[in-house]
């Protein structure tokens, strides 16, 4: 090896004691695995239960978090926090995002659209001066859709 406890700990930005401890155990099992992952306080949610919660998003992606929570709260496993439902998403790679706008076009809206613009081909430039356009304005009727939110996952 050739280097002393004290250049090793500076080199690596650690404790001297840190270093000895960890060649100590070295010396002693041969292995240098850290562990203190045992330390600590346990996860309330195992694996299964982040599963299960996947599954509780995929199923309906417009879910709040306190939907999902009560959800998941109503499952077998122990009750968690609104909180904790959120790092535990947030860590399983799932975002809140705004859904994607598609407008829905079905084989009759097509065949439509292509009635109407064969029908409107031949008109002149006259005839679209009185034309009022109103494709920029948004219409709601039912549903405020500013806040709505889809889950999806990062890849």
């Amino acid at each position: 090896m050739g280097h002393s406890i004290s250049e090793v700990a500076i080199k690596f930005g650690v404790s001297r004691t840190t270093i000895s401890r960890v060649y100590r155990e070295y010396r002693e099992s041969g292995k240098t695995s850290n562990l203190r992952h045992r330390c600590g306080r346990k996860k309330i949610m195992q694996e299964r239960d982040q599963r299960r919660l996947t599954r509780i998003i995929k199923r309906d992606r417009l879910a709040t978090l306190p939907q999902i929570a009560a959800d998941f709260n109503a499952g077998p496993s122990t009750s968690v926090s609104v909180r904790t439902i959120q790092r535990n998403i947030i860590d399983m790679g799932f975002r809140s995002r705004r859904p994607t706008r598609v407008p829905l076009m079905t084989a009759r809206h097509k065949a439509l659209r292509l009635a109407w613009a064969r029908q409107h081909r031949h008109w002149t430039v006259d005839d679209w001066k009185h034309v009022t356009w109103s494709d920029e304005s948004r219409f709601q009727l039912y549903r405020m859709d500013a806040r709505v939110r889809v889950w999806r996952q990062h890849h």
